[in-house]
């Protein structure tokens, strides 16, 4: 699989701030990539670029913050849509009637929605994260994007793949033409499972590949009621055997856990801020 990808600094209001995208967008008339947690104005333990409101962070500052996103975009912070994200499988079109769902506060938000999708231009989905894997997908051929959140849930619930299926049903999007970016978040190495989970997606590995196992299961001889779980070789190989082509899928391979320039639920005890996955059409 492609690990290409390419960190972009930009100057902001309040310092620099950063994101990590695909290099493939380059190809396409999109912007998309996954911030990272400096150039903000948030306060501590939210310090400094949180994006999401259900944290518990003050609203302003997530409205301030988000607007530093959007203003580089260039587009007004009313056209952000998202889902309230709840570890589901429920993806939903962003059509007229619902931009700038979720943009000022987390009562707006789609409800039980983990996936967007739209055909609209112009249309910034954020999907928000610490740990879990954001998912960007582009059909190069409809000029159709989508944003999907697959933490252990999403990925062997094969949230990627459903959304893919709704983009269909909506578009005609078809698997060979999409592209896929998916962008940091709990790598192989700090995603340590009870054995339970491990043996979930042992079977659900099974059922999807005749490849070895220890792609995306690990069970370290030191601790035998614990596993380690890939999702990032889980949910690239579930899209590859639909039919995504693998040099169509970027990796990006950065570690939440382990990287002090992303927000981690899992380091930080549960209390920390939200990086956002923001994919947005542009005109073709």
């Amino acid at each position: 699989m492609n690990q290409s990808v390419k960190r972009i600094d930009v100057k902001g209001p309040h310092g620099t701030w950063s994101y990590e995208a695909p290099s493939w967008v380059d190809r396409f008339p999109i912007v998309m990539g996954d911030t990272y947690r400096h150039g903000g104005v948030s306060k501590a333990p939210y310090e400094s670029l949180n994006l999401a409101f259900h944290v518990g962070d003050e609203a302003q500052s997530v409205r301030e913050n988000r607007a530093i996103i959007v203003k580089y975009l260039g587009v007004e912070p009313n056209r952000i849509s998202c889902g309230n994200q709840v570890h589901g499988l429920k993806a939903v079109e962003i059509t007229e009637d619902l931009v700038g769902a979720g943009a000022f506060g987390e009562d707006t938000a789609i409800d039980d929605c983990d996936a967007v999708f739209t055909n609209l231009p112009h249309v910034p989905l954020f999907l928000f994260t610490a740990d879990c894997v954001g998912v960007g997908i582009y059909d190069a051929k409809h000029h159709a994007i989508a944003t999907a959140h697959a933490g252990w849930r999403g990925a062997i619930g094969r949230l990627p793949v459903l959304t893919i299926e709704a983009m269909k049903e909506a578009y005609g999007t078809e698997f060979k033409d999409c592209y896929i970016y998916l962008g940091p978040s709990i790598g192989p190495e700090s995603f340590e499972v009870d054995i339970e989970l491990g043996k979930r997606f042992e079977l659900a590995w099974r059922d999807m590949t005749d490849r070895d196992s220890s792609d995306v299961v690990n069970y370290p001889g030191d601790k035998l009621d614990k596993a380690y779980i890939n999702l990032w070789n889980f949910i690239g190989e579930d899209l590859v055997v639909n039919g995504v082509p693998p040099e169509h899928i970027t990796i990006g391979g950065t570690d939440s856990v382990s990287e002090i320039d992303c927000y981690s639920y899992r380091r930080e005890a549960g209390l920390t801020g939200r990086m956002a996955l923001f994919a947005m059409l542009q005109d073709q």
